[in-house]
Order: C-alpha cells, then structure tokens, then sequence
C-alpha cells in the first residue's frame, strides 16, 4: 500500500511510544531533536514579537488561516468561506497561498497592463474574473481549486507572500486578503488569525516535531484570534467536549468555534457535470486521494452510503500519471466497483488525458461554521 510522508511519519511516532525498551533510544533521540527545533521556533517567534521592522502590514484587513500541526487539518474549505464572506460584504478579495507542490516552470500568461505585472516571484492563478491562467502544477492544486471554487477571488502564489499582498492591494485595488496555511507566516501582519484543529487527532502525542506533529507548542494558540474545530461530518458521533476543555485551559481567551464538513454534490471529469450524492448510496466505489488524512475521505465515502472497497492513498500533493489511473480503473473492474471516486484536490492534478472505463467522480464540500 502506497502510504502518505505524514502516514508514515505518524506511524513511526506510534511505533515508537509503543515499543517500549527496544524504542528507547529512538524515542530520546527525537526529543533531543524536539528540543532544538522548540528552541529555534521560540527564537523565531521573540525576535517577530519584539525587532521593529521584521513584521510588515499592508493596507488591507488580513485573516490568516492555518494551524501548528502537520498533515491535514482542513484549512483549504475554512479559507473558501472567509473569502466568500468579504466577498459577501462587497470587498475586492484576495487569497494568498504558498502553493506547495508547484513547479518553477511557468507557462507564459495572456498578456496584461503593464501596471498589473506581478512582481518577481508572484504568480497570479486568477484576477477574479472567473479565468483561472494557470494549472495545478503551476499554481498548486488548492490554489487552483480555490480559483475555480471562488471565481470572484483573486488567487495569488507566491513565496515572498508580503509582495504577493503588496501586488493586491496596490495594483489590484485587493481590500481584504485571505492567507492559505500562515499561522507561522510571521512576517506579516493580520487583523485575524484563524487556527483549524483536527477534531479526530487534534495534537498526535503533544510533542513537537519530530517526536511528534506540533509545529509549534500548544501555547501557540493564545495569539490566535479563533479556533475551529474540523473534521466533523454531519451527524457525527464525534465528541468535542474534551477537546473544547483543553483548548479553553490552554488558550482562556481564544473563542473555540466548531465546523462541520457538508458534502454537496459530485462532479465529473469529462463534461463537467454534477449529480447528487444519493448516486453513491450503495455503490461498490474505489477511491483514490493524495491528501494527508485519506482515512477521513473514506468515512466521507461511507457517511454518503456508498460501499468502499478499497482506497489507494498517494503522496501529499501527489501529481499522477495516465499510469496511475489505468491502474486504479482495471482494480476497480476487477473488483466489481461500479464507480472510481476522489476528492476535488486530487481532481485538478489528474493529467489531461485522464479517461477510465469506469465513472470518474470527485466529492465536493463546503464547511459551515458553528457555535
């Protein structure tokens, strides 16, 4: 089975808080590195808080969205819903992303004014006009998707995100900006900083990597200005009592708000169509993600009915081949599945020759925002 890094990883830091004696050494070894990675985190973190200067602001209300874990944590839907609010409330919105995964290489853009050329470094998915310029290898594939997911949006990458800000607010007129995966962006400045929490494995072991998953420690959290619980799927038995407790001894003044994932559709490949979810009730269906919790895909799958016969996790970010599909379509004839299903992510990075014998459809979600 093709495991994802963070599985591995994780299965790694299980084995070891397990195996007893014969893991002692690895277990100290981590800690040590643990220590040292918690001691550069801090050194990092004091000299943002306190040398002017390293914290740069932009003209334009910042909500950032992330968390400090590794692995999935559902960030992508949490930054679809902030953009839509400000756009709701009749603001030019930017959203900002790194876009892990991308490739240097760039296909040439339609041409633009000269005065809307993006600065070195600064790659422009969309203007916000519904035309997404570039593909998933380019941008990323949540940048990608958010493009197409908020067409109104301009959806920006870059490295050097403070120039990305800087290109909205002053080329593009941007009066509120949304960041993708930024809670440890510390360069710049935001109005809102907004933690996602996985409610099915909020913290691993509590220790920071890579003795576990913490990118940085649990106090961390008090400089957030919300924290959402995720990873809940509707009527779920899913308890957060616990889990609100912790949060509110570790953060008192951080409102703990929870989310819940609602499916809404399937999309296909071929013509763009969508159906009802009901389509999956009962089916025999294979499944494929490259995303970092494929485990929470599959209890989508079975919360909307449908009968999972296997699913293939790929790599974080994985860019698959015609290969990969023909593999995954002749198992799923072989095994009697009546339908292959994947996630929106997975399905901007599929090549555009993508054909299989069998239906091809990818889940969409959105995520609501409760008290």
């Amino acid at each position: 089975m093709n495991l994802t890094l963070v599985q591995c990883a994780r299965q790694l830091l299980e084995r070891a808080d397990k195996g007893g004696a014969v893991w002692a050494p690895v277990r100290a070894f981590l800690l040590i590195c643990s220590w040292k990675y918690y001691a550069l985190v801090s050194i990092r973190r004091f000299l943002y808080s306190h040398v002017p200067g390293m914290r740069k602001r932009v003209d334009a209300h910042v909500v950032s969205v992330g968390n400090i874990t590794v692995g999935g944590s559902g960030k992508t839907p949490l930054v679809e819903v902030y953009a839509k609010t400000w756009l709701g409330k009749g603001k030019k919105v930017a959203i900002v992303s790194r876009g892990y995964g991308r490739t240097e290489e760039l296909v040439q853009e339609p041409a633009k004014p000269q005065t809307l050329s993006p600065p070195e470094g600064v790659r422009v998915v969309s203007y916000g006009s519904g035309t997404v310029y570039l593909s998933a290898e380019e941008a990323g594939d949540e940048p990608q998707m958010l493009a197409r997911r908020v067409p109104e949006a301009i959806v920006l990458v870059s490295r050097n995100r403070y120039a990305a800000c800087r290109f909205a607010v002053e080329k593009l007129g941007v009066e509120a900006i949304v960041l993708d995966d930024a809670f440890q962006h510390l360069r710049l400045h935001r109005d809102e900083d907004v933690v996602a929490v996985d409610a099915t494995n909020p913290f691993g072991n509590k220790h920071m990597l890579p003795r576990g998953i913490l990118r940085e420690p649990l106090t961390s959290l008090r400089r957030a200005t919300q924290v959402l619980i995720t990873k809940i799927l509707p009527e779920s038995d899913v308890s957060t009592s616990e889990l609100r407790t912790e949060l509110q001894s570790v953060a008192p003044n951080v409102p703990v708000s929870t989310t819940c994932y609602v499916p809404t559709h399937l999309s296909t490949r071929a013509d763009g169509d969508t159906l009802p979810l009901d389509h999956l009730k009962g089916r025999q269906v294979v499944a494929f993600c490259g995303i970092a919790d494929p485990g929470f895909f599959e209890r989508t799958l079975t919360h909307l009915g449908a009968h999972v016969v296997h699913i293939r996790p790929f790599p974080d970010h994985y860019r698959y081949t015609s290969g990969d599909l023909a593999s995954i379509d002749k198992y799923a004839g072989e095994h009697n599945s009546e339908a292959i299903v994947t996630t929106e992510k997975d399905m901007v990075r599929l090549p555009d020759d993508t054909s299989t014998i069998l239906p091809l459809y990818a889940v969409a979600v959105e995520i609501a925002i409760a008290e």
